[in-house]
């Protein structure tokens, strides 16, 4: 069984990738009922996720707290990011010992900064690599060798057990977050959002949180373009995935 939480696609995409290859079911954590989850005779547990702030996502660690894994079972995680991934791998495993991990770069998602990671030009470059990246991974997860391959980045311990309690602490604040007259009301940022933190009221999206997982889904998957963040993500390039074997945005 392979536990993914995905913000825009990327992870969602690669899990069912791998669990398919290994005979195995990939589960969204955000829908799963953890009273329901029975590892006991599991050949494969993995996860995927991707890197928030070199580490990975507060709501997959929280979830991983929650559950047992067999020490029979050969256990993995395979992260996306768009950079680095600091010691997110070796940061998990301190909950659930991992037997082998791996780093899969894949378009970034977040146009929200000072800077610009990825163009859809950049993006499809990526997918190109991604996509042989991901037949490798899994034919090492089939056959359960045990190793660690992911670019880290220059310090990384320091990013990963310093920067990203401040990431969860500080920055996934929703008051940033503006609507503007484009909005059409289609409800698609409501039902995309993985932290329940947004309302439709009056037609238009609403913050009911002060904080969210930061993921990026409501503002990548608007039709219209009419979310934003802060100041920097007006007019930059959406991103969301559909998946491998689709059109990819």
């Amino acid at each position: 069984m392979i536990f993914y939480f995905s913000g825009t696609g990327n992870s969602k995409a690669i899990a069912e990738e791998i669990a398919n290859y290994i005979g195995t079911e990939a589960v969204d954590i955000i829908a799963a009922d953890i009273n329901q989850i029975h590892l006991e005779n599991e050949e494969y547990v993995g996860f995927t996720f991707p890197v928030y702030a070199w580490a990975a996502p507060e709501v997959m660690l929280q979830f991983a707290e929650k559950i047992k894994v067999s020490e029979t079972a050969f256990t993995f995680a395979v992260c996306t990011f768009s950079n680095v991934a600091g010691m997110a791998l070796q940061h998990f495993s301190e909950i659930i010992p991992l037997k082998s991990g791996y780093g899969i770069v894949m378009p970034d998602n977040y146009p929200i900064t000072d800077h610009i990671i990825d163009t859809k030009e950049s993006s499809m470059v990526k997918l190109e690599e991604a996509r042989k990246r991901l037949d490798q991974v899994k034919e090492k997860i089939a056959k359960k060798e045990e190793e660690f391959d992911v670019k880290m980045g220059e310090d990384a311990k320091t990013r990963t057990y310093e920067m990203a309690p401040v990431f969860n602490r500080e920055w996934r604040k929703t008051a940033a977050y503006h609507v503007s007259d484009e909005c059409i009301g289609c409800g698609l940022c409501e039902r995309k959002c993985p932290a329940k933190a947004i309302e439709i009221q009056d037609g238009k999206p609403v913050w009911i949180k002060e904080d969210c997982y930061l993921c990026m889904a409501c503002l990548n998957y608007c039709p219209v373009e009419a979310i934003d963040y802060g100041k920097y993500s007006k007019g930059r390039f959406r991103y969301f995935f559909k998946g491998f074997s689709k059109e990819n945005y």
